[in-house]
């Protein structure tokens, strides 16, 4: 076949290859469905292939091999179109994938990778011989050994980031390295190691890795595989100066900075309310190039940013531009105080040391157990819990993204967590043995911590007016402090024996239930529930049974997350959206009439007294920045600079002399990005300082 770019051999790998690349039971399948792959165009620059099936897909492959290649179908990651892609440019090849004999066999001692593993035994090299097939023209296929070896290091180093580059830096340890050349790649192994597979022109980008690994982890695989080629031909791998010394901020990672920095500037230039998926994108790509350059605070709160812009760019009605505001304030600064920081980085700026820190916990109790699914299809548990040792909350959260692990559902006796069952967490007190901790403060998910059940609830077990008392004021403290939003935002009401807890009624506006609750203060409290589904017949349930509620957990959308009740004296935790209803309820329990107050606010003693002048000095200047970034507009209206020259007169009557100034550069002539970013976090900052 004519017309096709000669970077398509990068395509064209074996069975072997295509099972690293995905796994084999995708390969048996993609084999079926080639035929389905159709070719619109071939261009240098891009090929265009049209999958003919129900649904219908779009696959485009680019240079540099099948990682580079996309397709329009919803599956994350490699689907099977990409793979069947792979088999439709193997099969369309004028000349057909062939073995080839690999370089003369190298000797078994070789010099060590660099003078930072001149300790240790250099790895020995084991060179698999293949058989070449007869007829086979060798100056068709690319030789994708002289490739590699003709890469540079420096620019490797640079490609694969520095966290990788520290990581195989530290040590190669002197284990035999298997390097074998089949179908016209590449392939390089070790004790330990997962296949890695190089591809015709792919480089360093290109290389697979079987398994699934985080970014850090598959990049520091193939550059490892990378310095034992080089060793294999006594070549010395070059390490950036001080590669693991403190006293050195690289140059990836100042670009990282401003990379952060620039990207999120450009989207409030643009305007949030026209955020789409292109600003997503961009927001994705900072946030792992935060985590390759081992500054895992910036890409966390890039990520968090990134799931923000994607709810607001797919107009998910819980999202609104001021959250995402707060959002990407919070990152923007931190990437700004990084980058005017000297070395060494703050502790407290660059952020925990990644998946495996330990998490010091003590005996937990659980305060929320809840099944979610995002817009994107994307499902999950996240466990809130309350640490009675140290007086803190911790949540835990594991996932899958849309099209990933059919085996994990909701369920509330399957193992979801730690080895254990939603049931099981939500029965009593438990241990963490092996706790460890995200980059973003919460607890992994990682099967190496297992949770080990205590006692179960009892009657005096829990006190839970000290415990509402403590998880308040544990929330204040963690919103007031640090670049990272609180870990939970929750409350526990109390609802008073007499009419404190009401029916639910339905607001037809919004399609949700409205559930009124009065707590022993004698404040109300609306918690809003989905109109259909499991909860809305787990709460009725509990009111049909009049069974005695102790407590409800609210989040800070006034969600009712979990509830707590009095079953023989004892306290239960139900979960709504997963505990199993013990009795069917009719559909038309509900009092289909619309309350009075169609969108009601968190509802707490002191959200429902007047605003203090603090918050409404803080909410005047927030008003102003959701307007700006939300428009992209670079001027004020006059309505606009009124409001900040008299907010700007209160804040320095106050003394607040922070906020004034950050104020002052919205009132120029043309105000900036920076300037309406910086308004938003000091005042979301004095706001929360003061306990308001």
């Amino acid at each position: 076949m004519t017309g096709l770019p000669g970077w398509l051999a990068g395509y064209r790998l074996d069975d072997d290859a295509l099972a690293v690349l995905a796994n084999r039971g995708l390969v048996r399948r993609a084999a079926k469905e080639v035929a389905r792959i159709e070719l619109d165009s071939a261009a240098d620059t891009a090929v265009e292939l049209r999958y003919v099936g129900t649904p219908p897909a779009q696959v485009r492959l680019l240079p540099g091999g099948p990682r580079n290649a996309t397709c329009g179908c919803p599956v994350a990651g490699v689907c099977v179109h990409i793979v069947a892609a792979c088999v439709w440019a193997r099969e369309s090849s004028p000349v057909e994938a062939a073995e080839t004999q690999p370089p003369s066999a190298r000797v078994a001692d070789t010099q060590p990778p660099s003078a930072r593993v001149a300790d240790t035994q250099p790895p020995s090299v084991e060179l698999v011989e293949t058989p070449r097939e007869d007829g086979f023209d060798k100056l068709n296929q690319p030789d994708v050994e002289a490739q590699l070896l003709a890469l540079n290091p420096t620019a490797v180093n640079r490609a694969a980031g520095i966290a990788a580059v520290r990581k195989v830096a530290a040590g190669v340890e002197p284990t035999p390295t298997t390097i074998s050349l089949r179908g016209g790649s590449l392939y390089i192994s070790w004790p330990g190691s997962p296949d890695i597979v190089a591809v015709p022109d792919g480089g360093f980008a290109g290389m697979l890795v079987a398994g699934s690994h985080s970014d850090t982890a598959e990049r520091a695989w193939r550059l490892e595989a990378l310095v034992r080629l080089f060793a294999a031909h006594d070549r010395r791998w070059t390490w950036p100066d001080k590669v693991d010394s403190p006293d050195v901020v690289h140059p990836g990672q100042r670009e990282a900075m401003v990379q952060a920095r620039d990207t999120i500037e450009a989207l409030l230039q643009a305007g949030l309310s026209r955020v789409g998926a292109d600003g997503v994108q961009r927001l994705t790509a900072a946030a792992q190039r935060a985590r390759l350059e081992a500054l895992p605070l910036l890409a966390t709160l890039l990520t968090q940013a990134t799931g923000r812009a994607n709810a607001l760019a797919g107009r998910a009605d819980d999202t609104s531009e001021r959250q995402l505001l707060d959002a990407l304030a919070r990152a923007w600064t931190l990437a700004v105080a990084l980058h005017g920081s000297a070395p060494p980085l703050p502790p407290q700026l660059v952020g925990g040391r990644g998946a495996g820190e330990a998490a010091d916990t003590g005996v937990l109790l659980p305060l929320a157990v809840r099944w979610w699914t995002a817009p994107s299809g994307a499902r999950g548990l996240t466990v809130t819990l309350w640490d009675t040792d140290h007086h803190r909350l911790e949540t835990a959260t594991t996932g899958r993204a849309a099209g990933s692990d059919p085996s994990f559902n909701r369920s509330w006796d399957a193992p979801l967590l730690w080895g254990v069952s939603a049931q099981t967490l939500a029965g009593g007190l438990f241990t963490l043995h092996g706790a460890e901790r995200r980059d973003d403060g919460t607890l992994s998910s990682t099967t190496r911590t297992r949770a080990t059940p205590g006692d179960r609830f009892a009657g005096t077990a829990v006190d839970l007016d000290q415990l509402a008392e403590a998880i308040q004021g544990s929330a204040r403290a963690a919103a007031a402090t640090g670049f990272l939003p609180p870990p939970a935002s929750l409350r526990l009401v109390l609802p008073r024996r007499l009419r404190g807890v009401g029916e639910p009624e339905l607001d037809e506006v919004s399609q949700e239930l409205v559930w009124p609750l009065t707590d022993r203060g004698g404040v109300r409290h609306l918690a809003r529930l989905p109109a259909t589904g499991s909860e809305q017949d787990v709460i009725g349930w509990l009111l049909r049974d009049a069974k005695q509620i102790a407590a409800v957990v609210l989040d800070d959308q006034d969600r009712p997350l979990s509830v707590f009740i009095v079953e023989q004296g004892h306290l239960r935790l139900i979960a709504p959206s997963l505990t199993p209803s013990e009795r069917a309820i009719r559909r038309g329990w509900l009092a289909r009439r619309q309350p009075k107050d169609q969108r009601p606010r968190a509802h707490t003693g002191e959200q429902q007294r007047p605003d203090g002048p603090l918050v409404q000095l803080t909410e005047a200047v927030l008003d102003v920045c959701e307007a700006l970034a939300a428009t992209g507009r670079p001027a004020l209206s006059n309505r606009q600079r009124d409001t900040l020259q008299d907010r700007a007169g209160q804040a320095s009557s106050l003394g607040l002399s922070s906020l004034a100034a950050a104020i002052e550069p919205l009132l120029a002539d043309r105000v900036t990005p920076s300037a309406v970013l910086r308004a938003t976090l000091v005042a979301t900052r004095t706001r929360a300082l003061a306990g308001d």
